[in-house]
């Protein structure tokens, strides 16, 4: 359920961002279209909507964290899988971490290619490992 969900958020995601819109109206219709359970719609649009509203924020966990790479040089699709799963670490810290991690790399192999995945595990376990620090500074402050 939950992967089907992050597929679909990822399409969801990718229009957005060819569209150059912030708007869930596009995200909204998109998934209203879809042939699948309430459920599967209300976990893709949380995350549609959670990555669009704090991707300024994501967008700069990633920077720090990819190496000889800028996020603008990175391909769409990729782009916006690094975007959803930064945004589960990120907001969603029940869920483990190598779960939304390999959801990701999967995402990555679904829609890019076997060698973008490795870049997505790198860059997402960096990025889980400066949140997990940051928490841990606030909770000592």
């Amino acid at each position: 359920m939950r992967h089907r969900a992050r597929s679909y958020a990822l399409q969801a995601l990718y229009q957005a961002e060819l569209l150059q819109s912030k708007a869930m109206k596009h995200a909204d219709r998109f998934l209203d279209q879809l042939e699948t359970s309430q459920e599967v719609k209300e976990f893709a649009r949380e995350l549609v909507e959670g990555t669009l509203r704090h991707r300024k924020h994501l967008d700069r966990y990633l920077r720090r964290n990819l190496e000889h790479w800028k996020l603008s040089r990175l391909s769409t699709t990729v782009r916006n899988i690094l975007r959803l799963a930064a945004y589960e670490l990120y907001h969603h810290p029940e869920l483990s971490h190598s779960v939304i991690i390999n959801e990701a790399v999967e995402l990555c192999k679904d829609f890019v290619d076997d060698t973008s995945h490795g870049l997505t595990n790198r860059v997402l376990q960096k990025v889980y490992n400066q949140i997990s620090q940051e928490k841990k500074q606030k909770q000592l402050q």
